[in-house]
């Protein structure tokens, strides 16, 4: 083999290498800020046809309390009667005196949208995430950060999220304070 050939044979294999570890991961991606944070999130929400579980110390007021993803999530709500969208807090006092948007929303959808309470128990566990038809996560370990991460399913991340979601809504109780009052 020639010089040149060889050249052109490392060349090669060098180019093929460097694609490969440039290909973006579709199942895993990191997201470093909060405007990343937030066109995700609407995204996530955008794709969603079944159920949306959001597990937040209070409901991320500067994402989810947006017009943008209310409109997304009025529509999700809209799309489907088996629509749900279920939200666990840790306590309804973070919301006292805030005009929330998913509050709202679960006022006006009773039968779409739930608001719990997760069991005190499970207060020192920092961390947030939406989750999005058991299929695709947006994952903070964090809560106070908006350094995050999305993960679609073969992940286990989103496997062990979706269990431990529904583990929790099973022990959690309903957010009374923030039901609509009907008089």
């Amino acid at each position: 083999m020639s010089s040149i050939e060889k050249n052109d044979s490392a060349k090669s294999s060098d180019t093929t290498e460097f694609e490969i570890n440039q290909s973006s991961d579709t199942t895993h991606r990191a997201i470093d800020s909060l405007n990343e944070f937030k066109a995700e999130t609407e995204q996530l929400i955008s794709e969603a046809s079944r159920v949306i579980q959001i597990y937040s110390k209070d409901l991320d007021p500067r994402v989810l309390s947006d017009t943008r993803v209310e409109s997304l999530l009025l529509k999700f709500i809209k799309r489907s009667k088996a629509s749900k969208l279920q939200l666990l807090i840790f306590d309804e006092s973070y919301l006292k005196g805030i005009d929330h948007r998913l509050v709202s929303l679960a006022q006006r959808f009773t039968s779409y949208v739930e608001i719990r309470l997760i069991p005190r128990d499970y207060h020192e566990n920092y961390f947030g995430y939406y989750l999005v038809d058991k299929k695709r996560i947006v994952h903070r370990n964090n809560i106070e950060r908006y350094q995050a991460e999305f993960a679609q399913l073969p992940n286990s991340l989103v496997k062990e999220k979706s269990k431990w979601f529904d583990d929790i809504w099973q022990k959690s109780t309903p957010a009374s304070f923030l039901r609509a009052l009907h008089l």
